[in-house]
């Protein structure tokens, strides 16, 4: 028998607003082993390389997350390259006095292998999963290009190619995948970089993951990614699907470019800069799991940098999704 979960989009932080809450279906899990209630750090697309504050909005999330007690932290990608220069960004992240978790994100691989990363993150694996407190966690990797009926790994910028040759995940991580999450009886949150979902910015195999999720859909609390810079949900077949934003900006073509939304001498130092619509504060979120089946997340809600995008013109709505500063709050029922 259906039940029924609860969204609620409630904004926190700078501004705060309230959203009417979504009204969503959903089937109950029947194996809820939660001992306590799990809090953990979420946080995407810090994207150390391209933004010139990456370091203080970095810090401000671990001042965060420790100061909540948050059990780990997550983040999903599009995080720094693996250059001795960001040795004191990944100083930052180190200094937080808990288990810290990676997802690979496709710009991790602008300039890097992906063993370079996982040697400079200290990574176990480019998709694993792990147990926490009565939750199940599930990383996934879809770097991949398909070429010629071939899995080929993102590496050193091979995948500025066609559209239709990109984000991929193989068919031994999916093989891996149904296997985990079958043999687990702990309800489950999948992270992604790209989306699950996305219809045009998601995992071009996603049907194949979906069909996997929706057999597994009693476990699933949610699926969590980054990528796309948006904050949105999507609920499909009983499975809700949560995009993360990004901590630090949206990226913007002409007309909507601006080299006044930092000092004049950062622009120098990053070339691409004036694509950087910048959020004046990190954006991030806190989730916390009940043993009574609840998930709350709790984001930050912030502002643009002047000028903003629609300050200078650009039409909201884009493809669906609308560009924004903050990340919201969700409360999920499972």
């Amino acid at each position: 028998m259906k039940r029924r979960k609860f969204v609620n989009h409630m904004g926190f932080g700078v501004a705060a607003t309230v959203v009417p809450q979504t009204l969503i279906s959903f089937k109950p899990n029947r194996d809820k082993k939660i001992a306590k209630p799990l809090k953990f750090g979420i946080v995407s697309d810090v994207h150390k390389d391209l933004i010139p504050d990456a370091d203080e909005r970095l810090e401000k999330f671990i001042a965060t997350a420790t100061a909540q007690k948050v059990d780990f932290i997550i983040q999903l990608g599009d995080f720094c390259f693996a250059d001795p220069k960001n040795l004191d960004f990944l100083g930052i992240w180190e200094s937080f006095q808990g288990p810290k978790f990676h997802v690979l994100g496709n710009h991790d691989m602008d300039k890097n292998s992906k063993s370079e990363m996982l040697d400079f993150w200290g990574m176990p694996k480019t998709y694993y999963s792990y147990d926490f407190n009565g939750v199940h966690f599930i990383v996934l990797d879809a770097n991949f290009l398909y070429q010629d009926g071939k899995f080929v790994d993102y590496e050193r910028a091979n995948f500025y190619v066609n559209d239709n040759e990109r984000t991929y995940i193989n068919d031994e991580q999916i093989a891996w995948f149904k296997g985990d999450l079958e043999a687990t009886k702990l309800p489950t949150i999948v992270f992604s970089h790209q989306s699950l979902w996305h219809y045009q910015w998601g995992i071009k195999n996603r049907l194949t993951i979906q069909k996997i999720l929706e057999a597994n859909e009693s476990k699933i609390i949610c699926c969590m990614n980054g990528h796309n810079h948006l904050d949105f949900h999507h609920q499909q077949n009983g499975i809700d699907y949560i995009e993360v934003n990004s901590m630090s900006y949206q990226w913007m073509s002409e007309p909507y470019t601006s080299a006044d939304r930092f000092p004049k001498h950062y622009y120098k130092e990053y070339g691409n800069l004036p694509h950087i619509a910048a959020y004046k504060d990190p954006l991030y979120a806190v989730a916390t799991i009940d043993p009574k089946g609840t998930m709350q997340i709790e984001g930050v809600k912030s502002e643009w940098l002047a000028p903003s995008p629609y300050d200078m013109g650009m039409p909201k709505g884009i493809y669906g999704s609308e560009f924004t500063a903050e990340m919201s709050n969700y409360k999920l029922k499972f």
